[in-house]
């Protein structure tokens, strides 16, 4: 009898113990999700304001979480590409965005429109405003990474409140979000589309190796004790996230450098592949590759990991090494416009920096370039120009000669495939996707300083066939230097080694990386999605 009482005694504990975390993931899922009939509520207004064909199935609701929906970068490309290509293949499907934007789905589609050229269709569109978008702002000065996680979490939390979609996609890389959409509904399936790992092993190793980079500011890198500190945080951090990923259904990549590091993090590589991201490569094509102006573009959002200074920095040297393309202080000042509208013809190397800006932070960063431009003397020769129509980027890229990017582990670089698309000579940071996915073949500097340039038997032999030929189709480098020789070789180089450079890139840009073959990619990872929503709908 006491063994029964005992047996009993320990089973009732347990239950009791078991029953704790069950109640409270109820409590969660009511707190977050809200009750059955606000979630019937909310289903039946999105419902009221859209359009889908149901004549020959169901619809279903995809839900993109993608807190900066309206702004112009390439994530947000990807992002409106995925909701273009859902919008062709399956008309029954409406696309909620969730977006920490305030403005109207109106002024939204057109803004889509002059940014990327894609036409969406507002009948299968829903926008759901977040209004706790600085959760994830970038405005925490210790421990960002870790707070910006916990801040996408929240920021989840209000978006399914706000709607409960049949899909989750993620088009952001906020994997923190994942077990939360998991523990609330294990119906919904997690679709991942990631640009960059929150936290990789080159981030820790840049820490531990103390270094002074984007994500190691010098206080910690100068220090000892706060690197030996940062580091377990930033194993930590790995771990988690390496967890909190592993509750995607499906992930999509954007390049082999991606790839591998969220392979190695999330542990499900079946479930892995890379979709290259889309980019605007069929009207660029069409640009006539000669008859280009002096003219060195950039075209990168103003963040600070985009590292717009070491631009600065190398066409400083490039003039200081060249100075018969310095501008001479008599000389009458050109306006961009007047450039665009071909009322001048600029008789100096210019540097045009093109990108979008997020906030005000973003803006006072441009700010910033032109003030660093005006300090070293070239003012004159450099214009940051923010948040241009894409009409002016396509004509900036139209009649420019040199791309330049310079963020060091690009995780890809779109706006590079789209320069090298534009035919523009290309160089880009030696690291990550542009080393190990676009700029393959490269022209890069050799030990003596001086870069390894392709002769012109290999042009010519590139031009006559391009067929098992192998000819670079850019450059890459890594210092201010090196990307000042670049620079250099961008602007003088002519002949058949410029025009087979040309083409080389262009033929990589518009076939690897073209819309076509993103919505290959894309089908062949969201079709099962939708096949396994039909069964599990057919079960019901």
């Amino acid at each position: 009898m006491p063994l029964l009482e005992t047996v009993i005694h320990y089973s009732l504990v347990l239950g009791v113990v078991l029953a704790i975390p069950m109640v409270v993931a109820l409590g969660l899922q009511v707190l977050i999700l809200g009750t059955q009939s606000h979630q019937t509520s909310t289903r039946q207004h999105v419902a009221s304001l859209t359009q889908p064909d149901t004549r020959e199935h169901p619809v279903y609701y995809i839900g993109f979480f993608h807190p900066y929906a309206n702004a112009g970068g390439g994530g947000e490309r990807v992002l409106w590409t995925m909701v273009k290509a859902i919008q062709d293949k399956y008309p029954f499907v409406v696309c909620v965005i969730y977006a920490g934007d305030s403005t109207s789905l109106a002024d939204l589609v057109r803004g889509v429109q002059t940014k990327f050229g894609l036409r969406i269709n507002k009948d299968t569109l829903h926008v759901v405003e977040l209004t706790r978008r600085l959760w994830v702002e970038h405005k925490y000065e210790r421990m960002t990474l870790l707070l910006q996680s916990v801040g996408s979490v929240v920021l989840a939390a209000e978006a399914l409140h706000a709607f409960v979609p049949d899909v989750f996609v993620d088009t952001v890389g906020f994997a923190f979000t994942y077990p939360l959409v998991s523990m609330l509904s294990s119906r919904i399936p997690v679709v991942s589309y990631t640009h960059y790992p929150t936290i990789s092993s080159d981030m820790q190793t840049l820490v531990s190796s103390r270094e002074t980079g984007v994500s190691n500011d010098p206080v910690v890198a100068n220090s000892q004790m706060l690197t030996e500190l940062k580091s377990v945080y930033y194993r930590g951090l790995a771990m988690a996230y390496a967890f909190a990923g592993s509750f995607a259904s499906t992930v999509m990549t954007n390049s082999l450098w991606t790839h591998n590091h969220i392979v190695k993090l999330f542990g499900i590589p079946r479930m892995t592949r890379v979709v290259y991201p889309p980019c605007d490569t069929q009207v660029l094509a069409e640009f006539p590759l000669d008859e280009r102006k002096s003219i060195i573009v950039s075209l990168a959002q103003f963040r600070p990991e985009k590292n717009h200074e070491l631009q600065i920095d190398a066409f400083a040297k490039f003039l200081e090494a060249n100075p018969e393309f310095v501008m001479p202080a008599g000389a009458a000042n050109v306006k961009p416009a007047d450039i665009l509208a071909s009322r001048v013809e600029p008789e100096y190397p210019l540097l045009v920096m093109l990108g979008g800006a997020r906030n005000i932070e973003d803006e006072a960063r441009a700010q910033v370039l032109r003030q660093k431009a005006e300090a070293l003397g070239i003012g004159r020769q450099v214009h940051v120009i923010v948040n241009a129509p894409w009409s002016d980027v396509q004509s900036w890229l139209r009649i420019g000669r040199v791309g330049i990017h310079t963020m060091r582990d690009e995780h890809f670089g779109i706006n590079i495939v789209e320069m090298m698309a534009a035919g523009l000579l290309t160089v880009a940071h030696d690291s990550a996707g542009p080393r190990m996915d676009i700029i393959t073949p490269a022209i890069r500097c050799a030990s003596d300083g001086k870069p390894s340039l392709p002769s012109e038997a290999d042009a010519r032999a590139y031009l006559k066939s391009s067929d098992g030929v192998e000819f670079p189709v850019g450059m890459v480098a890594t210092t201010a230097a090196e990307f000042a020789q670049m620079l250099a070789f961008g602007l003088r180089v002519t002949g058949p080694v410029e025009r087979a450079l040309q083409q080389a890139a262009r033929n990589v840009a518009t076939t690897k990386f073209s819309e076509a073959a993103f919505y290959t990619a894309f089908y062949s990872r969201f079709d099962p999605v939708i096949r396994w929503l039909d069964i599990q709908r057919s079960d019901d």
